[in-house]
């Protein structure tokens, strides 16, 4: 969700990668650190170094069982999108957004705040 939100700022596509790279950089190698060593704790506690025909049948049978979900939900969310713009192909998608008595007289700067300004002339509001 943060990422959607994310998406509509004006900070630069790159700016954003990076931040969020080094960002999740600390905690990726701290999950690292600590399933390395909870496999060599494994390893010296029940001997697993060595890996049986069971082990590698279940290794390869989650390999294929991931990249079989991975096609399916790529099929699925494609034939939804597919599906969602046919329906919508005539719609301009203005229709979520109401249109706000708002006119700018220059055009904006996103980088600076936005400042409404209300006419008092057309209050047709009871005091």
């Amino acid at each position: 969700m943060l990422n959607y939100l994310l998406s509509v700022t004006p900070v630069p596509i790159a700016h954003y990668m990076l931040a969020s790279w080094l960002g999740m950089m600390p905690i990726t190698f701290a999950l690292v650190y600590v399933g390395t060593t909870l496999k060599d704790l494994s390893d010296v506690t029940h001997g697993w170094h060595e890996f049986s025909k069971t082990r590698w049948a279940f290794i390869l049978m989650g390999l294929v069982v991931s990249v079989m979900l991975m096609f399916c939900v790529t099929r699925v969310a494609k034939a939804a999108l597919e599906k969602a713009l046919a329906e919508n192909e005539d719609v301009d998608g203005d229709f979520l957004s109401p249109q706000l008595p708002i006119k700018a007289a220059t055009a904006v700067n996103l980088n600076e705040p936005l400042i409404i300004k209300i006419d008092t002339a057309q209050d047709t509001h009871e005091k």
